[in-house]
């Protein structure tokens, strides 16, 4: 299934584009720029920051998401997760398994154009998991 992403990589650069064959236990998948087409280009997830699974690509630039806990689904576990960039994110995790390069983050802000974000753990300077109820 063709999934719209943008790409962050630890030196600052952006990608749009499409994947179909992300997977969070690889280390490489590929993508297809979102401008023109073209040839995909494969991605090694140790030099990303993340990668954003979006509703569009446009987004809303002035949009600054709110730093609180809002309701969370009971297979999630509050978090804020710190970039080694110094950015900051609120939201919920779920799965925290060690043995992958990574894991999935939902932003806590519903108006967030940010519908997942899968997080490389060696771009990650913190993560703080939040009590539950």
């Amino acid at each position: 299934m063709e999934q719209k992403i943008v790409v962050h990589t630890k030196d600052g650069k952006v990608h749009k584009g499409i994947t179909q064959d992300f997977e969070p236990d690889r280390r490489t998948f590929h993508f297809l720029p979102a401008e023109g087409g073209g040839v995909p280009i494969k991605f090694e997830l140790d030099k990303m920051k993340a990668v954003f699974w979006v509703k569009d690509y446009i987004g809303n630039r002035h949009f600054v998401a709110r730093r609180e806990f809002g309701e969370t689904p009971a297979a999630r576990r509050p978090a804020v997760v710190l970039f080694q960039d110094g950015e900051e994110m609120w939201g919920s995790v779920a799965d925290l398994s060690e043995n992958l390069p990574g894991f999935f983050f939902f932003p806590g802000d519903t108006e967030d154009n940010n519908i997942r974000i899968f997080v490389v753990r060696s771009a990650m300077k913190e993560l703080r998991l939040e009590p539950t109820g």
